[in-house]
């Protein structure tokens, strides 16, 4: 499987917290406990030798004993704060409204809680990012069993009510729990519609636990499956096509300075948004409709940065 580029900074900080809890490490303890060659941890250790705080002098990188390096052990002399969060007063907010929202929706991960009072405290005790009521509508004992089917590799019974108000008892293999727009839902392959569906937790009314192990894999496609509604050819900077490597169905060639990624538009404005991020790196856009949405867009920005 590709290495992703979120996959590789995950790992690379994730060397650091290990490094300093743990001391000096052969690559090959390494390797083995984050899942990869040693071949693949000495190009990370050595990606890291360069990387640090800008403008990247010598004193501000991320410090290991070289020579220990040229013996395959990895010892790191000084981390620059590199496994330190550092948060802007925008990141910070942002992130304390995707916590909440994710809370309130059911879906969070185990500890978002106690990461979620961090953030606040760290802000200032304040709540700078309030989720309205409506997104808390998912039933606590029903969201613990279909997480619990995930754990478990089991599928779940539900009493489900659609948006016809029309009962039905199904069985489903549950997968993933996302928020969409602020609300729960549970991706799952449903037994009875015999496909595979997204299914919003507030309309679970019971969940129970089965005996039945899950045998279909999650789906490719994440949350809704929207048609899209052209195929996109958008042409960046190599270090810029991580970018696109989370879009369903995305095709990307890399040819060592530019990447290449073709992938169906569904929703024109999310698309140009997700491009603004990257714009500095973009070398062409391709179909029109799309090169004109992020121009809009960026036209946008700069006159809300200019008032």
């Amino acid at each position: 499987m590709a290495d992703t580029s979120r996959d590789r900074l995950v790992r690379l900080l994730g060397m650091i917290a290990y490094l300093e809890a743990h001391g000096s490490t052969p690559f090959a303890v390494l390797a083995e406990h984050f899942g990869v060659t040693e071949q693949r941890v000495e190009r990370d250790l050595w990606a890291l030798t360069t990387s640090g705080i800008p403008p990247y002098l010598p004193d501000e990188c991320i410090e290991f004993d070289f020579d220990h390096l040229d013996s395959g052990v990895a010892t790191l002399v000084a981390s620059q704060g590199a496994s330190q969060v550092r948060l802007s007063g925008r990141e910070a907010v942002a992130l304390i409204g995707a916590l909440a929202t994710l809370i309130a929706a059911g879906t969070a991960p185990a500890g978002a809680q106690d990461v979620l009072s961090r953030l606040r405290e760290a802000y200032g005790g304040g709540e700078p990012v309030r989720v309205l009521d409506s997104a808390s509508e998912a039933d606590a004992a029903v969201t613990s069993t279909v997480e619990r089917g995930i754990a478990e590799g089991r599928a779940v019974s539900l009493d489900y009510i659609d948006a016809q108000d029309r009962r039905s008892v199904r069985v489903i293999e549950p997968h993933r729990l996302v928020a969409i727009d602020g609300v729960g839902y549970v991706e799952c392959f449903c037994l009875k519609a015999d496909d595979y569906r997204t299914l919003r937790l507030g309309r679970i009314a019971s969940a129970t636990a089965s005996d039945v192990m899950i045998t279909h894999p999650p789906s490719e496609e994440r949350g809704f499956s929207l048609a899209p509604q052209f195929e996109a050819t958008v042409v960046v900077r190599r270090g810029a096509r991580w970018a696109f490597e989370d879009l369903a169905g995305v095709e990307i060639e890399d040819d060592g300075e530019t990447a290449t990624a073709r992938f169906g538009v569904a929703d024109v404005d999310w698309a140009a948004g997700r491009l603004l991020a990257v714009a500095p790196d973009i070398v062409s856009i391709a179909p029109e409709q799309l090169r004109d949405a992020v121009s809009s867009h960026a036209d946008a920005v700069a006159a809300a940065h200019s008032v």
